[in-house]
């Protein structure tokens, strides 16, 4: 349990903070980052399609190496297993220091998919950063005739980038203990901001249950609002307790969740719980202007949390996700207003909406899809235990 998630003394101070939602402003700034770094690139990424965005982002990539700038490419092999050899190899020659996260088998990669690198963030001089739920993909862009999928990410300037640099290079070097070269980045000229924020970290096998210790957290103590964007939404017992009591206490609760999704059996196991949260006084909330797969809440006007983490357990204890957390009254303000208006523009469910719409045999379907879900769950938790088991003997 954390010492106390409302207390100024646990965030950094000096930060300067920017809400972005996916589209092309953020892949304009990505890019720009890419374009105005001097000495360092740390790039880490769970997809990055080959694409047109993804080749527009590699060439700026290119383009900084030539300058002289070091490159950290770091992907998940499970989620952009589709990269060819050739885009690659060519990434290489330029200079770029390209990897793999957590490589993939040859044969039976479904059953050995091991511990995952699902956070999305980028770093530059230890001084600017990226991070959020959007991947290198042009879905996460659109086009004229296309919405991008839903999404969000925190543009940070200021001393809490010298710690997404450190926990950047340890996951490059897959070095979690010890000393790393850039151990001793200082921070103390970095102040360019106001807000206090700090990076939050879930890596079950590292003993790191931050994000989901600051979901929970921060629950348990709101007193006024609560609203949530979640893509994937199957929360814990403990998280699902902290909503109920917030909700019994006065606390007006809401989530945003996806209208249709882009995984039809994960909507349908989150519909199943629809009924548990009407019950409970729990606001819903549909988004069916594109597929939503943004991860973020804001507590109390005051507190947000943003990044990869989603609130279910395969994030919980089978993936490396980053999170920004922030305590600060304008930057939540600004952020409950953005989702205030999303949420006027979503549709809410009602009990009788739900009863309604809700079939016998769609409620038989819910339930089946929610009880593979968990089980799922459960067996690529247990499939990651004994992949890190294996590796930690070797």
């Amino acid at each position: 349990m954390q010492k106390d998630i409302f207390a100024q003394a646990q965030y950094l101070p000096g930060n300067e903070l920017t809400l972005m939602g996916s589209g092309e402003d953020f892949f304009s700034r990505l890019i720009d980052l890419i374009n105005n770094a001097q000495k360092l690139i740390h790039f880490q990424v769970y997809i990055f399609d080959e694409d047109r965005t993804g080749k527009e982002v590699a060439v700026a990539l290119k383009k900084a190496r030539q300058r002289g700038v070091e490159i950290y490419l770091t992907v998940d092999s499970y989620g952009s297993k589709s990269l060819s050899p050739g885009f690659i190899a060519d990434l290489q020659q330029s200079g770029v220091q390209f990897k793999f996260f957590s490589p993939l088998p040859k044969r039976f990669y479904v059953f050995r998919i091991g511990r995952r690198l699902h956070s999305k963030v980028m770093v530059a001089d230890h001084s600017e950063a990226l991070i959020g739920g959007i991947n290198i993909a042009d879905k996460y862009r659109g086009n004229e005739q296309e919405l991008p999928w839903l999404d969000f990410a925190i543009g940070i300037k200021g001393p809490v980038c010298a710690d997404i640099s450190r926990i950047c290079e340890r996951i490059y070097q897959e070095k979690y203990f010890g000393k790393i070269k850039n151990q001793e980045l200082k921070t103390r000229n970095l102040h360019v901001g106001k807000s206090r924020s700090r990076l939050s970290l879930n890596d079950r096998f590292r003993r790191k249950n931050q994000i989901r210790a600051g979901y929970r957290e921060a629950f348990q103590k709101s007193q006024q609002s609560i609203i949530i964007v979640a893509s994937y939404f199957l929360p814990s017992r403990s998280i699902r307790t902290a909503l109920k009591y917030a909700a019994r206490r006065g606390v007006q609760v809401n989530l945003l969740l996806p209208g249709k999704s882009d995984i039809v059996m994960a909507k349908r196991a989150t519909t199943y719980l629809y009924r548990w949260l009407l019950r409970n006084n729990i606001g819903i909330y549909e988004w069916h202007e594109s597929i939503l797969h943004g991860k973020l809440a804001v507590v109390d006007n005051k507190w947000v949390t943003i990044g990869s983490y989603n609130l279910n357990h395969l994030s919980e204890y089978s993936s490396i996700e980053m999170n920004v957390e922030v305590l600060d009254v304008p930057f939540a303000t600004h952020t409950q207003h953005t989702l205030s208006a999303l949420l006027a523009q979503s549709t809410a469910v009602t009990a009788d909406t739900y009863s309604h719409e809700r079939s016998i045999a769609d409620k038989f379907l819910d339930w089946m899809s929610y009880v593979f879900a968990r089980w799922l769950m459960f067996f690529l938790f247990f499939l990651v235990k004994r992949e890190h088991a294996y590796k930690e003997q070797g």
